[in-house]
């Protein structure tokens, strides 16, 4: 079997304030092919996202000049790069208030190199599927079209933004659409993990709704139970 190459074109973004710590991911993640952006502080990393636009950013918390978590809030909902945080705050609670916080996968340190590259490997292959099949996908005036060879969802013929969890979710709906999906299989879906955290669901499916506007005719109606579905409404 052909293992999909998905270190081909793809820049990562580090910021982490220990020089040992960033070295060392460094020498890891380019001798395995991918184009490295090292970053201490907050602001130089601020300075190459807006200059390089990576495909995935590994994100310190605890760093001099500001709080990842603040910086991850700050990107959410744009259209930008996946999240990998890696902090030494190893709770449960740390790891759920990363998640909520914008992140797409949380490392706690110390942690195995290889572990590393896998979860790189598997968020850059996620990242990546939102270039689905059929070419396109619609319900009304909402489309998720192919265009520069990456998805974009439009209504209206206007982009929407979506990040790239939004899209997953969203393609989902639309591909099941006057269907429930249930909060379970998003969750596993889209996040890949099986311990299903409802809240997090209804803060994406939240800023979808919002995305679509009250005004079109496109809803996500939710019911206790049944989960998620993705219907047009009578514009008559």
């Amino acid at each position: 079997m052909i293992k999909e190459d998905t270190t081909i074109d793809k820049t990562i973004l580090m910021i982490e304030d220990n020089p040992a710590i960033l070295r060392t991911n460094r020498m890891k993640l380019e001798l395995e092919g991918y184009r490295i952006l090292a970053a201490e502080t907050l602001a130089k990393g601020r300075e190459l996202m807006q200059r390089e636009r990576p495909d995935l950013i590994l994100l310190d918390i605890l760093l001099p000049d500001g709080n990842g978590l603040d910086y991850c809030r700050e990107l959410f909902g744009q259209d930008g790069p996946c999240i990998l945080f890696l902090s030494a705050l190893d709770t449960q609670q740390d790891i759920i208030t990363g998640l909520r916080a914008g992140g797409d996968d949380y490392m706690t340190k110390p942690y195995l190199l290889e572990e590393l590259l896998a979860r790189v490997e598997a968020l850059l292959r996620r990242s990546s599927s939102s270039r689905i099949e059929p070419p396109s996908l619609h319900i009304g005036p909402l489309e998720l079209s192919n265009k520069a060879g990456w998805f974009r969802a439009y209504l209206d013929g206007n982009d929407l933004l979506l990040t790239p969890k939004e899209m997953s979710l969203l393609s989902i709906l639309l591909k099941r659409q006057g269907q429930y999906v249930s909060s379970q299989e998003l969750y596993e879906q889209v996040w890949g993990m099986k311990a299903v955290d409802t809240r997090t669901v209804k803060q994406h499916i939240r800023r979808l709704r919002e995305k679509l506007s009250s005004a079109a005719p496109i809803i996500i109606e939710a019911e206790q139970g049944k989960g998620y579905r993705l219907v047009e409404t009578d514009s008559t």
